[in-house]
């Protein structure tokens, strides 16, 4: 793929790795109705993903694969399921700093009538960072690189690589909140400054 356009560097990374038009048959049969919280539990119990970072130039690459999704959702519209797929990383190299943890995820939707078979029609890569937003290109290629370079990495069982997740989960749920309470306490100072303002001014002209 091409990555040295602006474009891709400074948009938000994804890669799709299926087609826009491709769909590939499954033999799961896709479930609905009142049996669709069971069907969807054996789904994220039973689903695993192989995928392996190339790098072509260095004849290099590295072995990313999940044994299980981290997350299975069914939209409510569309009733599409989305299952995905997560590894959180140190963002080695990229805002100077090992601790920013990043999550390369792999999202694959799937969709189906019930009762028939289950169809992969999407299945895209993307990067994103504590805050919850996607990375661009170019700082997804500078931790992508770093994780080739440093070569293979411990492979996670589910149980392991889930709960790594939810921690990165927590994580950035802890520092939303934190946001929070910093922008309230902000709001509750320019409110203060305001009033104490507007007291001073009509004080003075009543002094005068």
């Amino acid at each position: 793929m091409e990555t040295s356009s602006n474009w891709f560097l400074y948009s938000p990374f994804r890669v799709d790795l299926l087609g826009q038009k491709d769909s590939i048959p499954t033999p799961i049969k896709y479930v609905g109705g009142s049996k669709v919280d069971a069907w969807l539990k054996h789904l994220e119990e039973n689903l695993s993903l192989s995928w392996i970072v190339i790098d072509p130039t260095r004849k290099k690459a590295v072995n990313m694969s999940s044994r299980g999704p981290v997350s299975v959702q069914r939209h409510w519209l569309t009733g599409d399921v989305q299952v995905r797929f997560g590894t959180v990383m140190a963002g080695d190299g990229w805002r100077g700093s090992a601790r920013e943890m990043v999550e390369c995820g792999v999202v694959v939707i799937c969709g189906g009538k019930e009762g028939g078979e289950m169809h992969v029609n999407e299945v895209s890569m993307v990067m994103e960072d504590m805050d919850g937003k996607a990375l661009n290109g170019k700082d997804s290629l500078v931790i992508l690189k770093g994780v080739v370079e440093n070569g293979r990495r411990k492979k996670l069982n589910g149980n392991e690589g889930k709960e790594k997740y939810e921690k990165f989960e927590e994580r950035k749920r802890e520092r939303k909140e934190g946001r929070q309470r910093n922008e309230r306490a902000l709001d509750l100072v320019c409110i203060a400054v305001g009033v104490a303002g507007f007291v001073a001014f009509w004080s003075a002209m009543l002094l005068r």
